[in-house]
């Protein structure tokens, strides 16, 4: 398996991400967040509220970092893991076909999103580009990574 397929394994069986953004004071902000895909790997959708402060964060300063991973009660857990970290870009979709599509992948992953409280125009997706990834295999050995930009 290629870098780019661990990548790929790894974006379409997980559903949280942890996004990092920075703040207007230069601190960074992590949360973790909902997310869908389709067969692109290195774009990730997310749904927010317009107001609030990822979507502002993003807004001053679209540089972004993640990590896909889960835990690990047992070892050989940790012996089977694959998870990515790395940079990349957010932005706030503003194109309206973009902004279906990504909602549509959304509520298809979580339908429960239809129940999001509010009115829909409270709600704005974000588009997040992974450019410098570092993924993970432990089926290789032992905490092997490999790099990949895209």
């Amino acid at each position: 398996m290629n870098v780019k397929e661990t990548v790929k394994e790894v974006v379409q069986g997980h559903n949280l991400v942890h996004l990092a953004t920075i703040g207007s004071d230069g601190v960074p902000c992590v949360r973790g967040v909902d997310y869908a895909t389709d067969d692109n790997e290195n774009i990730l959708y997310v749904v927010t509220r317009k107001d609030s402060r990822k979507a502002e964060q993003i807004r001053n300063n679209r540089k972004v970092a993640f990590a896909i991973d889960h835990d690990c009660p047992e070892w050989d857990d940790i012996q089977k893991l694959k998870y990515i970290k790395g940079t990349g870009t957010a932005s706030l979709i503003e194109d309206p076909e973009e902004m279906q599509k990504a909602f549509g992948l959304l509520i298809q992953k979580f339908p429960f999103l239809k129940n999001l409280p509010g009115d829909p125009s409270d709600f704005v997706g974000i588009k997040v580009e992974l450019k410098e990834v570092l993924a993970t295999d432990n089926t290789i050995s032992f905490g092997y990574t490999e790099a990949v930009t895209y």
